[in-house]
């Protein structure tokens, strides 16, 4: 009976205390994807006269410049969303089905495939590093999820 009790005690404390303090401390040092919508964005430089005549446009290996959603057009938004994440509308920003047949690709056929969604790939490419772990994984669902509670669908595609 003795054995009963202490597993009791050992499974309550495991419960209780070490998973909370382990999903507190593994919260606590996420980016905040707030972040996300301060982030600087490295553009093309221009160099417009006094006149607003656009003279110059400088920039190194690319060659950017940010445009409002509501300047693309509705079929590159469509095709973006068709190749890069299909569900985008209907996910919470991430995708069980995607990150489970990624690795079952991976771990089967030793073939790397993405199984991120759009607000994933957004975070990882602007708070997180490109490393490839089950961690940085656990981290970007996370933020993905977060994020998707702070943003509307539109604001993260033009993110």
């Amino acid at each position: 009976m003795l054995a009963v009790w202490i597993f009791i005690g050992i499974f309550s404390t495991f419960i209780f205390i070490f998973v909370p303090y382990y999903l507190y401390t593994f919260i606590k040092y996420l980016p905040n994807p707030r972040l996300l919508s301060q982030r600087v964005i490295p553009v093309t430089t221009q160099i417009f006269d006094r006149n607003g005549i656009l003279l110059y446009e400088l920039h190194g290996d690319e060659d950017r410049k940010p445009i409002p959603l509501t300047n693309i057009p509705e079929t590159i938004k469509n095709a973006t969303i068709a190749i890069e994440d299909r569900q985008f509308y209907n996910h919470p920003g991430f995708s069980l089905t995607a990150i489970a047949r990624a690795a079952r690709e991976t771990y089967f056929n030793k073939h790397l495939q993405g199984g991120s969604t759009i607000t994933q790939q957004l975070v990882k490419n602007s708070l997180l590093t490109s490393e490839i772990s089950y961690w940085r994984k656990a981290r970007e669902v996370v933020l993905a999820f977060w994020a998707e509670q702070l943003y509307t669908k539109n604001e993260i595609l033009e993110m």
